[in-house]
């Protein structure tokens, strides 16, 4: 009876990528690209600023600074008043930042993104507010910031358990990758060890804290380290670039040089005390370190490993709410994760055992299941925004589409071959990855004393 019901076949999935329409102009000589996509009236806009132009003491400043510039209120306008008038002119303004290993190896994509979106005739009232912002957020406003500061804190530390295996992924690759060691800087337990000090910071020296914010402004918001992405139609992109110009031309220029990010990568195995029940287990390493280089299919052969093997030993057999492994091909970071995990060195022998669950016969089922599962994932449904988005992003670490066929013809091609090449991966970081584990000091203790040294114990909260 179930091999009645109909199911996707690989002649069903489409053999050529999703392109995204994607010409460039220069706007008041900064890089902008545009995607004539159907946007119903609405024009979708992201600017861009490049990080490299920060000193790495400014990276852990940057969550609360992306959000002083929209919570604090300006010069002209308290915080309540500016959200108010975002709220009447646009569909909505907000920040956030994209960090990625660039395709070439050559470094990181890392930038701070303004984004908005608006109705034709409000997008030069968009604009505006979006100026206001970037050159005269209240960022000297100490009371504001210390209640942002106090609720970031809190809010990390809430976040504890219920996000541990994404606090846990962040600290394995920080001592991998250059953009592993910023994330950390800015969302890891590193960040966490930042926002404590700067609470204490903000009361004791708010002069040097406040000097700090202006000072990455000042470096950060420049035309010369910048980019715009505009969603919209023809028509509309026509009559937006003269208030895009305007708006560039309110921006300094500056020409300013990356600063030095310069870091020696020092992974270690770490036992991260939390007061909780459960535990997050993770082991990772960088397989492009280890002279690993795979193709997109290893993923066809991840996915299986995760629903099948990883499934039945942490989670069914273990009593974890779940367990995965993860690999960015671009970087070479591949972790293994389990989430609200009862066991710990248990689990670490699931994971260093997984290469030969890869190496078992696979059916021509699983295997056909596992590629339409990926290919699913590369195709999920975008809105015109996000697909604007996501082009710019490709272009902004390197990722072509000559590359991305290139992938999706490895993925739709995955072979027996591929689990082997990933189950030959996997033993290395059996051998040579290192372990990270967010949980309750008892596991980690008992860990620590069944495999003495195991783990470099420290308390988080």
């Amino acid at each position: 009876d179930l091999a009645k019901i109909p199911t996707l076949t690989l002649s069903d999935l489409d053999r050529e990528i999703r392109a995204v329409p994607l010409p460039g102009a220069n706007i008041g000589g900064v890089r902008a690209l545009h995607h004539d996509l159907p946007t119903l009236g609405i024009l979708y806009l992201d600017v861009g600023f490049d990080l490299h132009v920060l000193d790495k003491a400014d990276l852990p400043y940057l969550p609360l600074f992306g959000r002083a510039l929209l919570q604090t209120g300006t010069s002209k306008e308290d915080f309540v008043s500016l959200t108010q008038r975002i709220g009447r002119t646009t569909g909505g303004i907000a920040q956030h930042r994209g960090l990625a290993t660039k395709q070439d190896g050559s470094g990181t994509a890392a930038w701070l993104f303004i984004s908005g979106k608006s109705v034709a005739d409000k997008f030069g009232d968009m604009l505006d507010i979006m100026g206001d912002v970037l050159l005269d957020a209240d960022l000297g406003n100490k009371a504001r910031f210390k209640q942002m500061a106090l609720e970031e804190k809190a809010g990390f530390e809430a976040r504890l358990v219920p996000s541990g295996n994404a606090i846990v992924d962040t600290r394995i690759k920080a001592g991998l990758t250059e953009a592993g060691w910023i994330a950390e800087q800015m969302s890891g337990i590193s960040y966490l060890e930042f926002l404590k000090g700067l609470v204490k910071r903000v009361d004791s020296d708010w002069d040097s804290v406040a000097a700090q914010l202006f000072a990455i402004r000042d470096k950060l918001f420049n035309r010369g380290r910048m980019i715009i992405n505009v969603t919209a139609d023809a028509d509309l992109w026509t009559n937006a670039k003269a208030a895009l110009e305007g708006f560039v031309d309110g921006l300094p220029a500056r020409a300013l040089a990356n600063a030095d990010w310069n870091n020696s990568f020092a992974p270690k195995n770490e036992g991260l005390v939390i007061p909780a029940q459960v535990n997050y287990v993770g082991k990772g390493a960088n397989l492009k370190a280890l002279g690993v280089e795979l193709s997109a299919a290893s993923s066809v052969a991840l996915r299986l490993l995760n629903t099948t093997y990883l499934w039945d030993k942490v989670r069914v057999q273990g009593g974890a709410y779940g367990g995965s492994g993860r690999f960015d091909l671009s970087s070479g970071n591949f972790a293994f994760l389990s989430y609200r995990d009862p066991n710990l060195l248990k689990t670490l022998d699931a994971y260093d055992g997984a290469a030969k669950a890869l190496r078992a016969d696979i059916g021509e089922t699983d295997l056909v299941r596992s590629v339409i599962g990926v290919v699913g994932d590369l195709d999920r449904p975008e809105f015109p925004d996000a697909k604007g988005y996501s082009a710019m992003w490709r272009i902004l670490n390197g990722t072509s589409d000559e590359l991305r066929q290139q992938r999706r013809d490895e993925i739709l091609s995955a072979s027996r071959a591929d689990f082997l090449a990933l189950a030959d991966a996997i033993d290395l970081v059996a051998e040579k990855g290192h372990v990270v584990v967010l949980g309750g000091e008892a596991a980690i203790t008992t860990a620590n004393e069944k495999k003495p040294g195991l783990l470099e114990v420290s308390k988080v909260v």
